[in-house]
């Protein structure tokens, strides 16, 4: 009887403990990430932002740079900057890391054929 009580206590609790990163506290310690943006966009690369999906914080790119605090369990993704709200592009999401260099691929291009051929292969 006490194994049938004892077991569920367990498992709740290595569970829990796996969930919150209880065994890699490191991972909930909050650094500031520079993560350099490299591309092949005919825009300005001041025009991108970087969001980290986690808080929802969005920073601009200077000089193809960009500082955001981040924890080692986010993501971040290549957006549009903030003053151009009304453009959505579809960028690239890493991991972060205290050091980190993104690529923004602008030459991908959706067409049907694309797709179609997504979906066949």
């Amino acid at each position: 009887m006490l194994k049938l009580v004892l077991i569920p206590i367990i498992s709740v609790g290595v569970y829990y403990a796996f969930d919150q990163d209880v065994f890699k506290p490191e991972r909930n310690q909050e650094f500031v990430a520079r993560v350099s943006l490299e591309t092949n966009c005919e825009m300005d690369i001041n025009s991108f932002g970087l969001k980290n999906l986690a808080t929802g914080k969005t920073v601009n790119f200077k000089h193809g740079e960009a500082f955001i605090r981040a924890s080692g369990k986010d993501e971040l993704q290549v957006v549009m900057a903030p003053q151009f709200n009304t453009v959505r592009i579809n960028g690239a999401k890493f991991a972060a890391g205290s050091n980190v260099e993104a690529f923004q691929d602008c030459n991908n291009q959706v067409t049907l054929e694309n797709i179609l051929n997504y979906l066949w292969s």
